[in-house]
């Protein structure tokens, strides 16, 4: 019963995971987990909860096992992400979403603003909370994994790519993962 997942989608916020996630979820050979985001490398939020719950979020009979949460492409927020995953998961393989970090921002602030968890004008809240730009800063986000995690078990995939080439996106991410692409 469970198993520790053998890929992660890191983000980022805003990016497609949540699209992704669901695509993926649809793949006969995989089991994402639910709810999407889990946060379990993210101390304060699940960690606590320990090895064996993250392990009974999986299913250990699936070829591959991924979880997406956007907050592990959250530093200088939400520290220690990559050395606890490297710790746990060594050998998973990571997936990083980007769009345009304009359009990430934008889409951030409108998000939090529609979920009345921000008041302030967008150019006030951009200004003056460092998330909403460190977050689009994807060369730091991703280098911190870099440091655990070789080149050749990261793949990145930009947004747009999944909107208007959904199928060869969606193969190349199978591909990835480990699973058939004829699906």
């Amino acid at each position: 019963m469970g198993a520790l997942p053998t890929f992660v989608i890191i983000g980022a916020q805003k990016c497609g995971t949540t699209a992704l996630h669901s695509y993926l979820s649809r793949h006969p050979e995989v089991s994402m987990s639910r709810p999407k985001e889990l946060d379990f490398f993210v101390e304060g939020a699940n960690w606590e909860k320990g090895v064996d719950w993250y392990r009974s979020r999986f299913d250990g009979a699936a070829k591959a096992r991924g979880e997406s949460s956007p907050n592990y492409t959250a530093h200088p927020m939400l520290a220690g992400v990559p050395e606890r995953m490297a710790e746990l998961v060594p050998d998973a393989k990571l997936i990083f979403m980007v769009r345009d970090p304009i359009d990430r921002i934008r889409a951030n602030w409108i998000h939090t603003y529609s979920n009345r968890a921000e008041d302030r004008p967008m150019g006030e809240a951009v200004l003056t909370d460092p998330e909403y730009v460190e977050r689009s800063r994807y060369h730091l986000q991703l280098s911190r994994f870099l440091e655990h995690y070789p080149l050749e078990r990261v793949l990145v995939l930009e947004q747009n790519e999944l909107l208007s080439e959904r199928r060869e996106t969606l193969r190349r991410a199978f591909r990835f993962v480990g699973v058939r692409e004829d699906v």
